[in-house]
């Protein structure tokens, strides 16, 4: 089979994320098939596009999000996680499987005209959010949320599993490269130590990741401590529920201690700060700890119910800005380190071969507009400031996801 070979011409600034970090100006990116083939100039393909007036980035990868939940976006603000969850329950047990469609089209067409080409996504029907992302052509993680408000309804339990299960069968035969399933059990408030492990033991089976919420709140952190005399890293790790496959968003009521546990199981965190601020969780995930105990941190927007955007250039600026007032230190979360986050990072933390502009890598690239104002004055040892304190989606031009113009 012949590849399409595209050649992004005389790009004005590639930001590559390799690792020297290295700002290439004016080179040309040769995209063969679904992958970055080769970086220099005057390179040859099937399609030329102009790049002289764009800077190209890695895409962005969103490493927790309910796309599922789009319909519902400025239905419950200005509440308290248990008040907004008890509003919410009803109102998500009403959505039709093509509502949910429809809600997974909206969002994804936001974040890939946002920059973003990866997502992680935990939410119910998402056979059907499986098709929207086959048919915009977003790559995305999806997992079927495992997790009930009464936790003695076993045969509603049972079905739950039954369709966690059939989602990864589905998936897999899709056989779309673009899609890949997981597990989420949804957290330990709702789910108990069974479902928990029955979740665990599923991931293991088919080799994929375990995606769940940890230490979010107070509560969770109170409940934790009353139900089973642990905080909630402790507690999942004495049943055996941490290893290199978990993904855990948020942990912002977490220890040194728990710190300590999540790097040696090697769990990955995705940090959400606008949403925890908006529902104003009070604990802010700790990543000057968590990067010097070597864990992998990576970025998240969470649903656009407790964000009510998805999108990351935005979510790059809030998670500096959050972690510097924390510290009560500007030099904390600098813009390299939070656009790690938002690009190789999140690739690391799901697997993917991309997050940087290098040959091999899958060809998931942005083009921003090198004239848009907010990149102004446009300057070499500006634009990763430029890029995580200035820019937001507007500044997208085009995206290429597996190789394949998609905006």
């Amino acid at each position: 089979m012949i590849c399409m070979k595209t050649v992004l011409k005389n790009c004005k600034f590639i930001v590559t994320q390799n690792k020297k970090r290295e700002i290439l100006t004016n080179h040309d990116i040769l995209i063969s098939g679904n992958k970055i083939e080769k970086i220099g100039g005057n390179l040859k393909g099937d399609q030329i596009i102009d790049c002289s007036q764009n800077i190209v980035m890695p895409g962005l990868i969103n490493l927790h999000t309910h796309v599922g939940m789009h319909l519902l976006r400025g239905y419950a603000d200005d509440m308290k996680l248990d008040t907004w969850l008890k509003k919410l329950w009803p109102e998500e047990d009403k959505l039709t499987a093509d509502q949910i469609y429809v809600a997974a089209t909206m969002g994804i067409n936001e974040m890939l005209r946002t920059g973003t080409t990866c997502f992680n996504d935990m939410y119910f029907e998402e056979n059907r959010i499986a098709d929207a992302v086959k048919e915009l052509g977003i790559r995305a993680v999806l997992s079927r949320g495992l997790g009930v408000e009464d936790l003695a309804d076993k045969k509603r339990i049972a079905k739950k599993f039954i369709k966690a299960e059939n989602l990864i069968k589905y998936i897999k035969n899709m056989k779309c490269s673009r899609i890949t399933p997981a597990v989420g059990p949804h957290a330990i408030y709702t789910c108990s130590k069974d479902m928990l492990l029955k979740g665990c033991k599923l991931a293991k089976k088919y080799k994929v990741i375990n995606h769940v919420h940890i230490a979010e709140t107070r509560k969770e952190l109170a409940d934790s401590l009353k139900n089973t005399g642990k905080r909630p890293v402790e507690y999942l790790d004495s049943i055996g529920f941490l290893d290199k496959n978990v993904i855990a968003a948020h942990c912002g009521w977490v220890t040194k201690g728990e710190i300590r546990t999540l790097a040696k199981r090697g769990v990955k965190v995705a940090h959400c700060p606008s949403s925890n601020m908006k529902l104003a969780t009070g604990g802010i995930m700790p990543l000057k700890e968590m990067q010097e105990a070597g864990v992998l941190v990576g970025l998240g927007t969470d649903s656009v119910v407790s964000n009510n955007s998805l999108d990351m250039f935005s979510e790059m600026k809030i998670c500096a800005l959050v972690q510097k007032q924390n510290y009560w230190n500007p030099t904390v979360a600098p813009a390299q380190t939070v656009l790690d986050m938002a690009t190789i990072n999140g690739a690391k933390a799901l697997g993917l071969n991309a997050g940087s502009i290098e040959p091999g890598k899958l060809a998931d690239i942005v083009l921003l507009d090198a004239n848009h104002y907010l990149l102004q004055p446009l300057k070499k040892d500006r634009i990763i400031s430029h890029l995580v304190y200035s820019a937001n989606g507007s500044c997208v031009q085009k995206v290429f996801v597996d190789g394949k113009q998609v905006i």
